[in-house]
């Protein structure tokens, strides 16, 4: 059952599950919005349940207080019986309409879930936290039911506060998706070194040093992207760097076997896997056949580049020689 109320505007309360404390309107949509409402009006579909004598809004929050800083009195809105599940819903659709470019208002949204169920003393798994938001979509031949990025972002943010190793302040001004590439990259990389330090068997302090030092290197990457000193491409890149850069000092941990698998991963990937490889190999199919002078001149010009990573390679194996112990090859793939 729903109907159509026009209502006072003093007697409609927000989302219960909505803390607009923590994340407060947006300015410039209101200014937009009371634009709008100076031209044609106030838009219809403004949706609310009964609270008390009033009403408590399950979505719209914008419109209504363009609505009340516009001047109007009444407004109208659709009154449907919900359930807390629901109105709960409807906050995380409108967050996601509102503020998908904002991470910490997802986070917030999410963190409203999985209080909703603490009250029922249910401890929700990160899928079935996104299920209830409605985060979650269908893929692959059988048709799996998996979490968004918006979701995957949040699960980790959520665990990563939760767990001491970040604060709430490292992630705003963030987008989603630079959110997930600096919280996925952390949490993978935390889950490698306990993984790696507890079958080496090291002690549960230099584990957890280890994980402190992700984590912040996680919080200083954060701080690049917001000053635009790190590409999108190289966010998760620059998680690592922060890492080594952060632990130089310290004590012996297993970060520096796992992120230094990671590299020896990525060069392996550059040197024979990658999609560059395979446009040599079209390149010297062809070779023969280059009569055109500019054809030429690429073929130099990749030649050239060819060998300045020749240099740059033998460079860097030179710094290493003498360093540390060589490790054969088919002994590190076995620890791995």
């Amino acid at each position: 059952m729903s109907e159509i109320v026009n209502a006072q505007i003093d007697s409609i309360e927000p989302n219960p599950f909505r803390l607009l404390d923590k994340y407060p309107y947006v300015q410039r949509k209101l200014d937009a919005l009371k634009r709008s409402i100076a031209d044609v009006g106030l838009w219809e579909g403004v949706i609310a349940r009964k609270a008390g004598r009033g009403y408590a809004l399950a979505f719209g929050h914008h419109r209504i207080e363009a609505a009340r800083q516009s001047g109007l009195k009444r407004v109208p809105i659709v009154v449907r019986e919900l359930t807390d599940e629901q109105m709960l819903q409807f906050m995380g659709r409108e967050n996601l309409e509102d503020y998908n470019a904002d991470f910490i208002i997802m986070l917030t949204s999410w963190e409203a879930a999985i209080r909703f169920r603490a009250h029922g003393l249910e401890k929700l798994q990160p899928l079935e936290t996104a299920r209830l938001l409605g985060w979650t979509v269908f893929s692959g031949e059988k048709k799996e039911e998996r979490m968004t990025n918006t979701a995957k972002a949040c699960s980790a943010g959520h665990a990563l506060i939760a767990g001491g190793y970040i604060a709430r302040d490292d992630l705003h001004d963030m987008s989603v998706r630079s959110a997930m590439d600096i919280l996925s990259r952390t949490q993978v990389r935390m889950e490698q070194i306990q993984k790696l330090g507890s079958s080496t068997k090291r002690p549960t302090k230099e584990i957890e040093q280890a994980k402190r030092h992700v984590g912040k290197a996680a919080a200083q990457t954060a701080k690049d992207v917001r000053a635009g000193k790190v590409a999108h491409r190289d966010v998760r890149g620059a998680v690592d760097v922060h890492s080594y850069r952060t632990a130089k000092d310290s004590k012996p941990t297993p970060l520096f076997a796992v992120f230094g698998r990671a590299l020896s991963d990525s060069i392996e990937k550059m040197l024979r896997s990658d999609i560059a490889a395979d446009k040599l190999d079209e390149i010297v199919k062809v070779i023969g056949k280059v009569t055109l002078d500019d054809d030429k001149a690429c073929v130099k010009r990749i030649d050239f580049e060819l060998a300045s990573l020749g240099e740059r390679t033998e460079g860097w194996r030179k710094r290493l020689a003498g360093k540390a112990t060589v490790i054969p090859l088919k002994l590190l793939r076995k620890e791995a």
